[in-house]
């Protein structure tokens, strides 16, 4: 196979290409590069991106990316999408968030390039060559994130805040496409880490609608993470009916439950971590003060910290047993009462 060094050099004809887009040297002497998979569409249409990997330990995308890139017929696509599967190569080689150097700013996903600065950290880098090399041609984007191993999250998220009123409605309407029933609506631009992030930027500064899917995670069961891999791949295909760019019907929900602010229940304290329940749903109502897991001292096994609900509300991620540092992630809670927390009718374009 052809290895491309940047998108302007791949075919105009349809087909599948490789694109190896160099970042920079580390001081190994080992090449950073952000790997990018172009599809190329028989027919003129819009150019979608596919975004994971900003954060090394968040791998659980490369399944269905895989299972996307072997299954996608160029001939039958309106357009092109672009698919990195893997944007932070040196955090991934080590299964961790953020690069793991000294610099001021490591976390790829809070690292896109702002006003009236030089970028030179590797996180900065990889940002910026994305922003200029990808996102700035880009007509949409779906940015992905998942739990790490032993959490899971089990939402969309989607920013409502931004200063193009049009692009902050394209963008709840692609999230409502995707077709996973919670959607966070943050206020993507205005609230941290605003357009550093990969969507903050690329809504608000670009003004290309975008939303983002964090659904899943790894270390459940495999008929349940299947089911997880199995709801990003159709809120892809979702998203590319609704873009024109392939034929097909949409399958959606009844209703959404949207809002605009989820509590982290999490632990202060690090031990070991077992749930109230061993299987959980998305979703599901939780009362205040309704125990979701303890956590214990590994060795003595006595109980450490109760992780209980701070609210009436739905429950947006949660996790299995496994060791935890403090502040790692465990259970998040939707509040019930929040003026932003709604419910909403399957759409009618």
């Amino acid at each position: 196979m052809t290895v491309y060094q940047s998108i302007d050099e791949v075919p105009k004809s349809p087909g599948k290409y490789l694109v190896r887009l160099p970042v920079t040297v580390d001081v190994n002497g080992m090449d950073i590069v952000i790997w990018t998979h172009v599809f190329v569409g028989a027919k003129r249409g819009p150019t979608l991106t596919l975004l994971s990997g900003l954060h090394g330990n968040e791998w659980l995308s490369l399944e269905f990316f895989r299972r996307f890139a072997d299954a996608i017929e160029p001939r039958a696509l309106a357009g092109s999408v672009r698919m990195i599967p893997m944007a932070n190569a040196p955090a991934f080689g080590q299964l961790q968030r953020s690069v793991p150097d000294d610099s001021d700013n490591n976390d790829a996903n809070r690292s896109f390039p702002g006003k009236g600065r030089r970028f030179t950290w590797i996180a900065e880098q990889i940002a910026t060559k994305i922003a200029t090399d990808v996102l700035a041609t880009s007509n949409a984007l779906l940015d992905f994130h998942s739990g790490i191993w032993g959490s899971t999250m089990g939402q969309s998220i989607v920013g409502v805040d931004y200063s193009n009123k049009d692009v902050a409605k394209k963008s709840l309407d692609m999230s409502l496409a995707f077709g996973n029933p919670l959607i966070f609506a943050t206020h993507m631009a205005s609230g941290w880490p605003g357009p550093r992030s990969s969507q903050g930027y690329t809504g608000e500064v670009l003004g290309v609608p975008c939303c983002g899917s964090m659904l899943g995670g790894a270390g459940f069961d495999r008929d349940q993470e299947e089911t997880w891999l199995q709801m990003n791949l159709q809120g892809i295909h979702n998203v590319m009916i609704h873009l024109g760019m392939t034929a097909g019907t949409m399958r959606l929900p009844e209703r959404y439950l949207l809002y605009e602010t989820v509590h982290r229940v999490n632990p202060r304290a690090g031990g070991y971590m077992i749930p109230e329940h061993a299987v959980e749903s998305f979703g599901r109502e939780v009362k205040q003060g309704e125990r979701l897991g303890r956590l214990l001292n590994p060795f003595t096994f006595e109980m450490i910290e109760e992780l209980v609900s701070p609210m009436d509300g739905y429950l947006a991620y949660w996790a299995r047993n496994y060791p935890v540092r403090p502040g790692d992630w465990c259970y998040g809670v939707i509040p019930k009462d929040h003026p932003g927390t709604r419910w909403a009718p399957r759409p009618t374009w």
